[in-house]
C-alpha cells in the first residue's frame, strides 16, 4: 500500500501535515478551559495555544498524529492520510486477521501483507471499526518495539489506550472480533535514519513507477487542499460565531457502530446496553438557574435548550457528548458533574435526546412577564432584584 507522507514533498515550504480548525479548540471558545492534551502530549512540543489562537511550529511537527487522536472536538486533521483510504485497501478480508504496522518498520522486517500508517497514534476507534464492518476477523497491533528510538516516542502508548477502548465496545456489542498487541520487536540496530530521524518506509515496493506518480499526483492535490483551507485564528469577535461541529472521529464512530449492530435486530437491537468512557453522561443537580451557558459553550448539540409555550429544560445527547467537561467549567452555579454510565447503544445509533432539567414558563405576579421559574417565588429575577434593593 502506496501511503505518501505529503509533508515530505512540501518540506520546503515549512508546512507540516496537518489541518488546524481553531474554532474547534477548546480553550479558545472559553479562556479558562483547562484542556492542553494537544500541548501536553506533543512529544516536540510543536503545539502552542495563546489567549486568541492556536498554532503548529512547522519545524518541530514530526506528523505523528498524537493530537488527531486525543483532541476531543477535532482541532487536527491529518493531511497525509484518510482512514477510508486506509480500509479499502485490502481487497477482500473477511474472516481474516489483519496486521497493522507503522512506517517505521523496514519493509524486508514488515509482516507479509499488513497494513501500514505514518505512526500507531494514527490508530482511532473509529478506524478499528471500519475494518471490523468490512469484515476483518481479528486485529492484531504491531509493537515493533521501536516507539522509544523514535522521534515521537509513545505511539505504541497512544494506540493501546484506543486498543483497550474499543475492545470493551466490542465485547459490550457481543461482537467476537478481537484487537489486541502483538510484540514483534526490531533490533535498533537494524533501523535506518535520515538525520535525526527514524527513516519511514511508506512506500510499497511493488508499485509501479506510473502507479506512484499517479498516487503521488492525488496526494499532493489532497495534501495541498488541506494546507489552503485553513480557517482564521479564532479572535475576541470570532466568539459571535461558536461554531457547533461533531469531530469527525465522533461521526465517523457513529457510522461505524450502525454498520455493526445492523445484523442486530429487533428486541436484541434495542435492548443492547454499553458502559464506555468513550460515551459519558451529563448530570445537573438542584441549584441550576436556567442560565444556558453550558449550552451555548458546547462544542457540539450534546446540551441544547428546548424551549415551548410551557417552560424550558436542557437536553443531553449521549452519542455526541465527547467529555470535554467545558460544560462543568462554564457552570457559574458548579451544579453539572460528567460521568459514566450505562447507555442503550439503540439511543447512541438514534442520537436520542433525554431532559436533564426543566422549569415551567409562570407570568410575574408583580409586572406581568412571561418567565422561567427556577425558584418558588412567582416574581421574576428582575422584580426580584428590584425587591432585594
Amino acid at each position: 500500500m502506496l501511503n505518501l507522507d505529503i509533508s515530505k514533498v512540501i518540506a520546503v515550504w515549512g508546512k507540516a501535515p496537518l489541518k488546524v480548525n481553531p474554532y474547534q479548540c477548546l480553550p479558545l471558545r472559553y479562556p479558562k478551559s483547562s484542556c492542553r492534551l494537544c500541548v501536553e502530549n506533543c512529544p516536540t512540543t510543536a503545539i502552542e495555544i495563546k489567549e486568541d489562537s492556536i498554532s503548529v511550529i512547522d519545524d518541530k511537527c514530526t506528523g505523528c498524529g498524537i493530537c488527531y487522536n486525543l483532541c476531543p472536538t477535532g482541532v487536527f486533521e491529518m493531511t497525509n492520510f484518510t482512514a477510508d483510504a486506509f480500509v479499502e485497501y485490502p481487497q477482500d478480508f473477511k474472516e481474516k486477521m489483519i496486521y497493522v504496522e507503522c512506517f517505521k518498520v523496514p519493509h524486508k522486517y514488515s509482516l507479509p501483507q499488513s497494513l501500514r500508517l505514518p505512526c500507531l497514534a494514527y490508530i482511532t476507534p473509529s478506524l478499528l471499526l471500519k475494518l471490523i464492518s468490512k469484515g476483518a476477523g481479528e486485529i492484531m497491533i504491531r509493537d515493533a518495539g521501536i516507539c522509544e528510538a523514535c522521534e515521537s516516542r509513545c505511539g505504541d502508548r497512544i494506540a493501546k489506550d484506543t486498543i483497550s477502548k474499543t475492545q470493551e465496545l466490542l465485547k459490550d456489542i457481543g461482537l467476537k472480533q478481537k484487537v489486541s498487541v502483538i510484540i514483534e520487536g526490531i533490533s535498533i540496530n537494524n533501523l535506518d535514519y535520515e538525520g535525526n530521524r527514524l527513516k519511514d518506509y511508506k512506500d510499497d515496493p511493488e508499485l509501479s513507477r506510473r502507479e506512484i506518480f499517479s498516487m503521488f499526483k492525488k496526494e499532493t492535490k489532497r495534501g495541498i487542499g488541506g494546507l489552503i483551507n485553513k480557517e482564521k485564528p479564532l479572535n475576541i469577535k470570532g466568539k459571535k460565531r461558536l461554531k457547533k461541529v461533531l469531530a469527525k472521529e465522533r461521526e465517523e464512530i457513529l457510522n461505524a457502530l450502525k454498520e455493526v449492530i445492523a445484523d442486530k435486530t429487533g428486541d436484541e437491537a434495542q435492548h443492547l446496553y454499553g458502559n464506555n468512557p468513550m460515551f459519558s453522561s451529563v448530570n445537573i443537580a438542584d441549584g441550576c438557574n436556567m442560565c444556558q451557558l453550558c449550552c451555548f459553550f458546547c462544542p457540539t448539540d450534546a446540551l441544547t435548550v428546548e424551549d415551548t409555550e410551557k417552560g424550558q429544560g436542557i437536553l443531553f445527547k449521549t452519542a455526541t457528548c465527547i467529555g470535554c467537561k467545558l460544560c462543568i467549567e462554564v457552570c457559574p452555579k458548579d451544579v453539572l458533574t460528567l460521568k459514566e454510565k450505562e447507555f442503550l447503544f439503540y439511543d447512541i445509533i438514534n442520537q436520542s435526546n433525554t431532559t436533564l432539567v426543566w422549569f415551567d414558563k409562570n407570568v410575574c405576579e408583580y409586572c406581568g412577564r412571561v418567565f422561567t421559574k427556577t425558584t418558588y417565588d412567582n416574581l421574576c429575577d428582575i422584580c426580584l432584584k428590584e425587591k432585594e434593593i
